[in-house]
C-alpha cells in the first residue's frame, strides 16, 4: 500500500471541511426557515430573527384565557379562566440560539405595553401551572415542523412549549374605529427539544382572539320544515334572516331563508302569517319595539315586492318580550334576536 503524501492528506481534509461546512450550511438555512404559508399577525411583531414552527388561524371559534392580575398559585389549584369569541390565530416562534427566555419575554411585554395592551394577567416566575392548565391549546402545534439531514427525517419537538422557565403575560387592546377587541396570550418558556442535545432555544407561543360575533345565517329552514313546523305547532323561529346590529334593513344573506318563505307562501296559498320580530335586551325597552317592529316589517316588504299578498302578512315586533333563552350571555343573546312566522 502507497504512503499518502502530504500534499494529499492536506487536500483530502480540506475537502472533508468543505463538505461538512456545506451541509451544516444547508441544515443552518433550513432550520431558519419559517413554516410555508404561516405569516406573522399584523398586530405583533415577533422577536427579532425568529421564525415560525406552527401556525392555525380559525375565522370563528371560543378560547379560554387565564384572569388574574398576578399568578403564583400552586399546580394543583384551577386558574380563573374567561371565554372569548372571534377570530383565532395561533402562532409558535423560535428564537436564536443563545438567547434567554428572560430576554424575550420582557421584549414582547415592553412592546405590546407601548402598543397599549392591557395586562390581565401576568406572570414572571413558576409558571409551570399555568402551562400544565392550558397546555392542551398548544398541541395542535406539536410535530409541524419537518427535518430532513439526509440519513435521517421526522418531524422536530423544538415546536412544542415546555415547562421549563414559563413566564406568560394575558391582555387585551380595546376596540377601536380599525378593529375589534383583541385578546392576546403569550407564553415564553424553553422550548422542547425531544430529548436530543441541543443549543437552547426560546419557545413563543402566541394566542390572538379578535373578537366578533358568530356567524349567522349558515343554517336555512328549507320549505318543508317550514310547513311542517307551522302545521303542528302554528309557528316557526327563523335565524337566516340578517340585520346590522341597531338596523332594519335584510342582508343580502337573507336572501336563502327568503325563497324558502316564499315557496312556503305560495305552496299554500290559503295560508295568512304574522310575521314577528324580537330581539335581545339590549337598550331600551322602547327602542327594541321600534327595532323589532322595523325588522318585522321589512320582512313582509321583502315577501310583497316577491309577490306575496299583502293581505296575507302582518308585521308585529315584540322587543325582548319573548326569549328563548337567558340573555345574560351572547349566545342566549344570538338566539332571542329572530324572526319568527306564526299562522294567523
Amino acid at each position: 500500500m502507497k504512503p499518502i503524501s502530504f500534499s494529499s492528506l492536506r487536500f483530502y481534509l480540506v475537502g472533508v471541511v468543505c463538505a461538512l461546512n456545506a451541509i451544516l450550511a444547508s441544515d443552518i438555512s433550513a432550520q431558519s426557515k419559517s413554516l410555508p404559508n404561516a405569516i406573522d399577525h399584523p398586530l405583533i411583531k415577533p422577536f427579532q430573527d425568529s421564525r415560525i414552527t406552527a401556525y392555525a388561524q380559525t375565522e370563528w371559534t371560543e378560547a379560554s384565557l387565564p384572569q388574574a392580575k398576578s399568578s403564583k398559585q400552586d399546580a394543583s389549584k384551577t386558574l380563573d379562566l374567561r371565554t372569548v369569541e372571534g377570530k383565532e390565530t395561533r402562532i409558535h416562534y423560535l428564537s436564536p440560539v443563545g438567547k434567554t427566555v428572560l430576554e424575550v419575554h420582557r421584549n414582547y411585554r415592553d412592546a405590546l405595553l407601548a402598543a397599549g395592551l392591557q395586562i390581565t394577567m401576568s406572570c414572571e416566575q413558576q409558571c409551570e401551572h399555568l402551562y400544565r392548565l392550558w397546555r392542551n391549546q398548544a398541541k395542535p402545534f406539536e410535530r409541524q415542523f419537518k427535518w430532513d439531514d439526509g440519513h435521517h427525517h421526522g418531524f422536530s419537538h423544538y415546536d412544542a412549549p415546555d415547562d421549563n422557565d414559563g413566564r406568560m403575560i394575558v391582555g387585551f387592546f380595546p376596540a377601536n374605529p380599525q378593529r375589534s377587541k383583541t385578546h392576546v396570550l403569550i407564553y415564553h418558556s424553553t422550548a422542547f427539544g425531544g430529548g436530543k442535545k441541543v443549543d437552547p432555544m426560546v419557545s413563543s407561543f402566541l394566542q390572538i382572539i379578535e373578537e366578533k360575533a358568530q356567524p349567522q345565517g349558515q343554517v336555512t329552514v328549507n320549505a318543508d320544515a317550514l310547513k311542517q313546523s307551522l302545521q303542528k305547532t302554528g309557528h316557526a323561529s327563523l335565524y337566516g334572516l340578517l340585520f346590522d346590529t341597531g338596523k332594519s334593513e335584510l342582508k343580502p344573506e337573507s336572501q336563502a331563508q327568503l325563497q324558502e318563505m316564499i315557496a312556503t307562501l305560495k305552496a299554500q296559498p290559503q295560508w295568512k302569517l304574522i310575521i314577528v320580530g324580537h330581539t335581545d335586551n339590549v337598550g331600551s325597552i322602547d327602542n327594541n319595539l321600534a327595532l323589532s317592529q322595523a325588522r318585522a316589517q321589512s320582512v313582509v316588504h321583502a315577501l310583497i315586492q316577491a309577490g306575496i299578498d299583502k293581505q296575507r302578512l302582518l308585521a308585529k315586533g315584540l322587543a325582548n318580550f319573548a326569549p328563548v333563552a337567558s340573555n345574560a350571555n351572547e349566545e342566549g343573546r344570538a338566539l332571542n334576536r329572530r324572526v319568527e312566522i306564526v299562522l294567523q
